[in-house]
């Protein structure tokens, strides 16, 4: 779709992708219509009223929020997330097995994984004691969720949690400058779509400003980031695809277990980290699923 912003297409591109396989031809037996927030959550209620004001056979969206929302405007339209994190435990859903009502999708276990990823930290850069978080001061909900868990694992470590943010390009200069002034030994983001859009510009200055980084998706190494752990964005648009196929070939997404995440992958990229001087011990290095060398 013509003006679509690239960080929209990453995953707009896949969910088309998926669902030709499956025998769904644009302008032919389904027809697309795309709402974009810009990565501010104060749009998600407006865009998806207008998006059900379309009447559409399913509403396929990207975060567990965004679900909510459209949860609360329609009981009819059947709705599909992509990414969610416990999902059965924020009202979502009434069970993983058994959903109930219009709302089902693809889980991410993303929660769990915020120790982990501190736990990473930890490793490669040992008696680290503060760790910061990057986040998105217009993706309020989100950048709050992460900044109370990570505030739990980091003190339950005994570290201090810094934080930092930036909505734009412009912006992240002078918010890791922020980190580095206030002696931030680790890096830690969000799930958040402006990130995801801005991942060469987050992974040059935590390299500018030597700061290990550890991400929550792929892209961000691949970009120039030293470590991610975390689902794969493009699976997970897949995955919903799926769900959508079956809606239209008339299931109910209540009768559509959520499906939960297997797979993790564990990125290094070794020329970011001997850029950075960063000596990355080898209980990191052998767990590793992917090197960029």
């Amino acid at each position: 779709m013509p003006g679509v912003p690239e960080v929209d297409a990453r995953v707009v591109d896949p969910i088309r992708k998926r669902l030709e396989e499956l025998g769904w031809v644009e302008g032919g037996n389904i027809e697309y219509v795309i709402g974009y927030a810009h990565g501010q959550t104060v749009r998600y209620e407006s865009m998806i009223a207008e998006l059900l004001a379309k009447k559409p056979d399913v509403l396929l969206v990207w975060f567990g929020l965004m679900a909510a929302i459209a949860k609360k405007q329609t009981r009819d339209v059947p709705i599909v997330f992509s990414i969610s994190s416990n999902p059965d435990k924020n009202g979502l859903v009434e069970s993983l097995a058994k959903p109930g009502g219009n709302v089902t999708g693809v889980s991410t276990r993303e929660l769990e994984l915020l120790g982990k990823r501190i736990e990473i930290l930890r490793e490669i850069t040992p008696g680290m004691v503060r760790v910061a978080v990057l986040v998105n001061p217009d993706s309020p909900e989100i950048s709050k969720l992460y900044v109370d868990k990570y505030g739990e694992h980091a003190r339950m470590a005994g570290m201090q949690l810094l934080t930092a943010g930036a909505r734009s390009a412009k912006e992240l200069r002078p918010a890791f400058d922020l980190l580095a002034r206030g002696g931030a030994q680790g890096l830690l983001n969000i799930a958040d779509p402006i990130q995801g859009l801005m991942r060469n510009e987050i992974a040059a200055e935590a390299a500018r400003t030597r700061i290990p980084a550890v991400y929550t998706a792929q892209g961000f190494v691949e970009a120039g980031g030293l470590v991610s752990f975390g689902i794969e964005p493009v699976d997970q648009a897949r995955r919903a695809a799926a769900y959508v196929d079956k809606i239209l070939r008339g299931a109910k997404p209540g009768d559509l277990p959520v499906e939960e995440p297997t797979n993790f992958p564990f990125v290094i990229n070794l020329r970011a980290a001997r850029e950075q001087g960063i000596k990355l011990p080898q209980s990191i290095l052998a767990r590793a699923d992917r090197v960029i060398e």
